[in-house]
């Protein structure tokens, strides 16, 4: 069975996930939790300004979602939230890899990056991301196969 390229990219992504957590990084799919990043940063935003004796960055660790963060500082949660709201669908993974964090895009063979993808990467490099391109070698063609279990004795069918 052919793939469509968007499976393919699903596929990609599966890979990529399993190897951050097979590396024992910690990492947040930005498919999944950039909303969440944007909405805890605006969140400590709210919090500080209605109550300013504790600092920012008590309200970053200390926040609901501060497993999709991967920062317990607010320097780091602002410059990352303002560049997501900035590039907002040109990486796939953000990664914290000892003490450096970093972008992450998932390529496949059928995909090449765009020029958006590219000034992106530029200006991640900038603000201090370190920039992953994991490049995923997916087959464009998968063979599978579905049985029929018929009942009794009358054994199966395979469909191909």
């Amino acid at each position: 069975m052919r793939l469509l390229v968007e499976d393919i990219k699903q596929i990609g992504h599966i890979i990529a996930a399993r190897y951050f957590s097979d590396q024992g990084w910690r990492f947040t799919d930005l498919k999944q939790s950039k909303n969440k990043i944007i909405e805890a940063y605006e969140t400590v935003n709210e919090q500080y300004s209605k109550y300013p004796y504790m600092s920012k960055d008590w309200y970053v660790e200390n926040s609901v979602q501060k497993e999709y963060l991967l920062t317990a500082r607010w320097e780091n949660l602002d410059v990352l939230a303002h560049f997501l709201q900035t590039w907002p669908d040109q990486f796939d993974f953000f990664l914290k890899i000892n003490a450096q964090t970093s972008m992450c895009i998932v390529n496949i063979p059928q995909s090449v990056l765009t020029k958006e993808q590219e000034n992106a990467i530029e200006e991640a490099r900038k603000i201090g991301y370190n920039v992953y391109i994991f490049k995923a070698l997916v087959p464009d063609n998968m063979d599978f196969e579905l049985e029929e279990v018929m009942g009794g004795i009358s054994g199966r069918g395979v469909f191909k």
